[in-house]
C-alpha cells in the first residue's frame, strides 16, 4: 500500500469529458461592474392608449346583449371587446 504525504507533488488534475467549467474568473469583480440604468420610456401610457374605455364599454355591452344578456362573463366582453377595437385600429393587445 503506497500513501501520499504532505511533501508529494500532485499533478494537475485532469478535466471531467464535457466540463466546460473553468476555475479562473471570466467576469471582473462586482465592485468593477457598473450596472446599466433602464432608459425611460419617452411615450406617455395615456398616449400609447388609443381606444377609449367608453368605447370598450359599449361593445361590451353589445357582447353581453347579444348572449342574451347573461350574467358572469362581464370581464370576457371587457377584454374581448377591448382586442377587437385594437385590431381594428391595427394595434396590438400587448402593447398597450
Amino acid at each position: 500500500m503506497t500513501s501520499i504525504s504532505a511533501d508529494d507533488p500532485v499533478g494537475p488534475r485532469k478535466p471531467k469529458k464535457g466540463n466546460t467549467m473553468t476555475t479562473t474568473a471570466t467576469r471582473p469583480p462586482a465592485e468593477t461592474r457598473v450596472p446599466q440604468p433602464i432608459e425611460k420610456s419617452r411615450v406617455d401610457y395615456q398616449q400609447m392608449v388609443k381606444v377609449s374605455p367608453d368605447e370598450i364599454a359599449q361593445r361590451a355591452y353589445e357582447l353581453y346583449m347579444a348572449r342574451g344578456g347573461a350574467h358572469g362573463n362581464d370581464l370576457d366582453d371587457w377584454l374581448i371587446a377591448e382586442s377587437e377595437l385594437m385590431r381594428a385600429r391595427g394595434m396590438r393587445p400587448g402593447n398597450a
